[in-house]
């Protein structure tokens, strides 16, 4: 796509105040960014971004909600960090550029078809060569790239900078290029692969091992099931559990006894049918079921790894009935009771003494390890692997719904209910979005 004249102004989601999105989030018409970025930060390339669109992510409401204003240093901030669009400019420093001040550059246009490219994969294998890709001796970007980017807090924060708005700048160490064949609408749903990735990779799931996936249906545990299901094997979808439970202690390590992997799914009924297209064998109601009772009872001594997307911590406590001795616990983390703040300092408590207290049940511990997982700042490594596995159709998003840029609110009405089945989306300009559906 070949971008048109970049507007004087454009139109962008803010808050300048503490509550829910309702009360405190406000469409403005505002200067258009653009580039280079003043002041001029570590000299790396910047892109300008059309947006297509954004998604919402829980953690959201809970900055908004929680996080005093004073904490952030811009007086008015965009909220969101999962973005996709075109880009329309790219600022270089070019070589020599070695101090903050220097505010030399170099505009790079183009005619769309990615001259940077062929750095883009050159990763090392830690997975640290964002700094090397941003100071390389080309620009990974050109005008009217498409491009999918998650934002880390690290920037947004602090900068104010978020992917509700029509026009977006940010470095461009934060973006990779979509592919033809990722929807835009799909390309903007990184943070939560990203951290379903990240999961799956703690839990340390091999192949062949028997894996329980919470809150299945949502956004991160839609796309930990299908990448747990790539990761150990087996067919998927032929389970014969739907909220019963299905085969019980069935199953196990492919590694020790031959046998296939295995991927049970935990959701409402309503989507256990979404959970076994994902690729689950099994579907556990937990609207059914005291989950942690039925777990123990159903599943004895089953599972090589845990991934709870939705920090379950009485399920965790109970754990050590159906994860087998060694296996790993992975969360998102500890969910808070409300948006109260002393609910949350009270997980947050419980997280760390996760965290640091010693397993062992002598001395008062669950019995297995639990490992917390905050997609913070990914690398770009792991950014292109998801968006690979994206492109190979080993994940594909599940959308709840899209709305109109102006429905915002809305839209997190639906989200803050918390029990959206895949990720919501804002169509923000219909125009650059016309692949997306």
């Amino acid at each position: 796509m070949t971008p048109g004249p970049t507007p004087a102004t454009s139109r962008a989601w803010t808050i300048t105040s503490r509550g829910l999105p309702r009360d405190v989030l406000a469409l403005v018409e505002r200067p258009t960014p653009t580039l280079p970025p003043h002041p001029l930060p570590e000299p790396e390339e910047w892109v300008l971004v059309r947006v297509s669109y954004a998604a919402l992510n829980p953690g959201t409401i809970f900055q908004m909600t929680l996080l005093p204003h004073r904490l952030r240093r811009a007086p008015v901030n965009v909220p969101e960090m999962d973005v996709s669009g075109v880009v329309v400019d790219v600022w270089w420093p070019g070589a020599g550029v070695e101090t903050e001040g220097d505010k030399r550059s170099s505009r790079v246009g183009g005619s769309g078809d990615g001259e940077g490219k062929e750095n883009e994969g050159k990763d090392d294998s830690e997975g640290n060569n964002e700094d090397s890709e941003s100071k390389a001796d080309h620009p990974r970007f050109a005008v009217g790239d498409a491009v999918c980017a998650m934002l880390p807090a690290a920037h947004t924060l602090p900068t104010g900078t978020g992917a509700l708005a029509e026009y977006i700048a940010f470095p461009a160490r934060f973006a990779v290029h979509k592919p033809p064949t990722v929807p835009f609408a799909d390309g903007c749903a990184l943070t939560a692969a990203l951290t379903a990735h990240r999961m799956v990779l703690d839990s340390g799931a091999r192949a062949g091992d028997s894996v329980l996936v919470i809150a299945a249906a949502g956004g991160i545990g839609s796309a930990a099931v299908q990448m747990v299901r790539h990761v150990v094997g087996g067919a998927g979808g032929e389970g014969e559990g739907g909220g019963e439970g299905g085969r019980g202690g069935e199953g196990g390590r492919g590694r020790e006894g031959g046998r296939v992997g295995r991927v049970v799914a935990v959701c409402s009924g309503r989507n256990a049918d979404l959970a076994r297209s994902l690729g689950a064998d099994d579907v556990v109601d937990y609207t059914l079921h005291d989950l942690p009772r039925f777990l123990a009872a159903t599943y004895p001594d089953t599972f090589d790894a845990v991934i709870d997307t939705h920090g379950l911590q009485a399920v965790y406590s109970s754990s050590a009935s159906f994860l087998r001795a060694g296996g790993v616990y992975a969360s998102v983390g500890v969910r808070p009771a409300s948006f109260w703040r002393p609910d949350f300092v009270r997980a947050v408590w419980t997280m760390k003494a996760n965290e640091v207290w010693p397993t062992s049940a002598w001395l008062g511990g669950v019995g297995r390890r639990w490992a917390g997982c905050s997609m913070m700042n990914p690398s770009l490594s792991e950014r292109l692997a998801v968006v690979g596995l994206m492109e190979r159709g080993v994940v594909r998003v599940v959308r709840d719904s899209v709305w109109r840029f102006e429905e915002v609110r809305e839209a997190y009405d639906k989200l803050g209910g918390g029990h959206a089945a895949g990720k919501i989306v804002i169509r923000v300009d219909a125009e650059v979005a016309e692949d997306a559906c």
